[in-house]
């Protein structure tokens, strides 16, 4: 694999993670650790890091972890994304907040700091307009209120002067350290829809949760139009990896046969053309995990919340395998977390032609710090074949 994008990062102040340091990333990183140890954080942390010049993620970010609105509120899921004292209990309070991260690496951002604070006002002129251009041909109404509540994101990027990050996948030309504000509103109904990067000078990242197999059609246009239908070695990536599932699939492809929405479908030699939704979970997750990872090629980075999820422990090895040598072949770093042994074990046995390519960080969480030990792939071999360790 070529130099990676991440080779050291550090996180303090979001979320519970304080003064986090994960220093000596790998190609595959796994992140173990009891529960509330911060994995999650991690990831979604990296995936604010990557994205200096999107505040908006911020906004994917949390609707990924409430992805069901048991918040009040998008800005209310903000304020929790930073270090808290108490003081939301006063409904009244003006919260402000601040995280900083650093990293090493390809990636030219050497520091982004995050500010947040409420704000109380009155949307623009501009935003009024097209929050109500938003609105028509619903029953839903915009009424301009007296007192707006919201909350405002500043990022400060600071960047290596000498670095290039030409060859990163979607990124540009990195030409101004100034700082990137957005202002949220509580009745922006946009503030519940997810936001696509603006701006060039963001490492192509993307997010997998453990229900991020249950395709849309959002997904439908945004993974396989991009991966399926325009990439020859995307659709051979796919079909590569579900295999391993079904030996009997032949091919996949885009298709609307009533003239509809177009949909996701499997020629399946006894079956037909049959659409992905009728296969199980562990199948359509494959899908979406090939054609995420071939998105990211060229450097990307590819974030997996609980990496085993929907994946049968006899099937582990098989997957782990293909995601490590599509992994180094689309040059993309991996970062996932997990809370199976069966998992460890798995990518472990996987790799032992590469080992040194795999890293795992065992994280865990005291009253001021959250500590990371790194445990090289050799070590984890060791820890795990010859004692028989719990590494998690």
């Amino acid at each position: 694999m070529a130099e990676l994008s991440l080779n050291k990062v550090s996180i303090d102040g979001f979320r519970g993670l304080r003064n986090l340091s994960l220093d000596g990333l790998g190609p595959l990183n796994i992140l173990v650790g009891d529960n509330n140890s911060g994995k999650t954080s991690v990831l979604e942390a990296l995936s604010i890091l990557c994205n200096p010049y999107h505040p908006y993620e911020w906004l994917a970010m949390v609707r990924r972890r409430d992805f069901g609105g048991l918040d009040e509120t998008r800005v209310q899921s903000l304020r929790w994304c930073f270090r808290q004292t108490g003081q939301l209990v006063d409904p009244d309070f003006m919260f402000d907040g601040h995280c900083e991260m650093t990293c090493m690496g390809k990636f030219p951002l050497r520091k982004l700091t995050v500010e947040y604070k409420d704000i109380v006002g009155e949307p623009s002129a501009r935003e009024m307009e097209r929050m109500r251009r938003f609105r028509r041909g619903s029953r839903a109404s915009l009424e301009m209120e007296e007192e707006w509540r919201g909350a405002e994101i500043t990022h400060y990027a600071e960047f290596d002067p000498e670095a290039s990050n030409g060859d990163l996948a979607q990124s540009g030309t990195i030409s101004t350290n100034e700082p990137i504000v957005i202002q949220l509103w509580e009745e922006d109904p946009m503030v519940g829809r997810p936001y696509r990067p603006q701006r060039k000078g963001n490492l192509a990242t993307d997010t997998l949760t453990p229900y991020s197999y249950q395709l849309n059609r959002l997904q439908v246009r945004s993974h396989s139009f991009a991966s399926l239908a325009a990439s020859k070695e995307g659709r051979h990536n796919v079909i590569e990896l579900i295999t391993e599932f079904d030996s009997d699939i032949l091919d996949i492809d885009i298709l609307s046969l009533r003239g509809r929405d177009p949909a996701i479908y499997l020629r399946h030699k006894t079956l037909g053309p049959a659409p992905l939704s009728i296969f199980g979970d562990a199948l359509r997750r494959a899908v979406l995990l090939a054609s995420t990872l071939h998105m990211l090629k060229g450097g990307g980075i590819l974030l997996i919340d609980e990496l085993e999820t929907g994946i049968h422990v006899s099937a582990l090895a098989g997957v782990f395998a293909w995601l490590a040598n599509a992994a180094q072949h689309l040059n993309v770093q991996v970062i996932a977390t997990t809370h199976s042994l069966e998992a460890v074990d798995a990518i472990a046995q996987s790799m032992t032609d590469r080992i040194d390519d795999l890293v795992t960080f065992h994280l865990k969480q005291t009253e001021r710090e959250t500590i990371a030990r790194r445990i090289p792939g050799e070590l984890l071999l060791r820890l795990r074949c010859e004692s028989g360790l719990d590494v998690r």
